[in-house]
């Protein structure tokens, strides 16, 4: 009884993280597949995986990430509105990154290029 309750727990946590699967993960990762012929990747922990083990480890990291911060989330939602703040911050990160990834393949540019930060 308890494994069935433990995955309605982690069914429950994948549904409320669903933007940060779609963006953050997903979305990320597949533009950034598209976009890496044409571009480099800036972000440098990003760019020692891809360099070192190649882009699928790149997106075992992100899972990787998911399954901590499905251990973390008890204590975040523990402390107040964090746990909304803390998933709206992943979910625009996931947005920005997965849009910077789509110029790249669209325009030739990353928005991070357009406001010269690279």
């Amino acid at each position: 009884m308890e494994v069935c309750s433990a995955r309605g727990s982690f069914s429950s946590y994948l549904y409320e993280i669903r933007f940060i699967i779609l963006f953050y993960v997903i979305g990320d990762w597949a533009s950034t597949v598209c976009a890496l012929p044409q571009g480099t990747e800036y972000n440098p922990v990003p760019a020692m995986i891809l360099e070192n083990y190649g882009i699928y480890h790149l997106l075992l990291v992100k899972v990787g990430f998911i399954l901590l911060l499905f251990y973390a989330a008890p204590l975040i939602k523990a402390s107040g509105e964090k746990w909304a703040l803390t998933k709206r911050i992943i979910e625009s990160v996931g947005v920005f990154v997965t849009a910077n990834n789509l110029m790249v393949v669209w325009y030739g540019n990353s928005l991070i290029q357009v406001i010269g930060l690279v």
